[in-house]
């Protein structure tokens, strides 16, 4: 879209990824942006078919769909996650078929989730974060990943967050000043342009919702 052009033209990478298991602060660290994956009007996954199961839904297809036909030639790393199986297949395609993302920077990094909530597998995902996505994002890109840059990016997802809260408040009122269609795409915004670029227009529509 016209705001990961712009990012892209200052310089910035774009760092993919499809799922909520990934950290996304972590991939908005300073001189990075993340960009969750979808292939909007993908009507018919048929190429990428013939490399994927047709028992593999449309998402995962879709996605590897739009992967073939170039659509995903703008990122730099696609950050995985050993979670939904259909995504696993989608992004196990980038990382054995060299080529398919025209990009030479670009690297496919699988991160191992826990799914229980003890101290032990907290411990476990803080080393998995470490070892595939600030070390990648240090060794391949140049990125800094130092407490201040991870502070940095903290502060700025915060932010966002509150700015979207903010404005989903407004959906409340006896008469809502903002649709319900119209807080979607705001969400949807926020999951595939880089942050930086979209706190002015946030900032924006919650004084014209006030």
């Amino acid at each position: 879209n016209e705001l990961v052009q712009k990012a892209k033209a200052n310089g910035e990478y774009a760092i993919g990824y499809t799922c909520y298991f990934m950290p996304e602060v972590l991939l908005d660290l300073p001189g990075c942006f993340s960009v969750r994956l979808r292939a909007p009007r993908c009507s018919s996954p048929d190429i990428a078919t013939y490399y994927m199961s047709a028992r593999v839904c449309h998402y995962g297809r879709s996605l590897f769909e739009r992967a073939l036909e170039g659509g995903f030639n703008f990122l730099d790393a696609q950050m995985a996650t050993e979670t939904c199986t259909v995504t696993c297949r989608f992004q196990e395609h980038l990382q054995r078929m060299p080529g398919v993302i025209n990009n030479p920077r670009f690297k496919c990094e699988f991160t191992d989730v826990p799914f229980k909530n003890t101290e032990n597998d907290y411990e476990y995902f803080r080393d998995q974060l470490r070892a595939h996505v600030l070390t990648t994002l240090h060794d391949n890109l140049g990125i800094d990943v130092s407490d201040k840059a991870l502070k940095e990016a903290i502060k700025q997802h915060n932010e966002v967050c509150k700015l979207i809260n903010e404005i989903g408040d407004y959906r409340k009122l006896d008469n809502p000043t903002i649709t319900g269609y119209e807080f979607h795409v705001i969400q949807l915004v926020s999951q595939v342009c880089p942050h930086k670029l979209i706190l002015p227009y946030l900032k924006e529509t919650l004084e014209e919702l006030k």
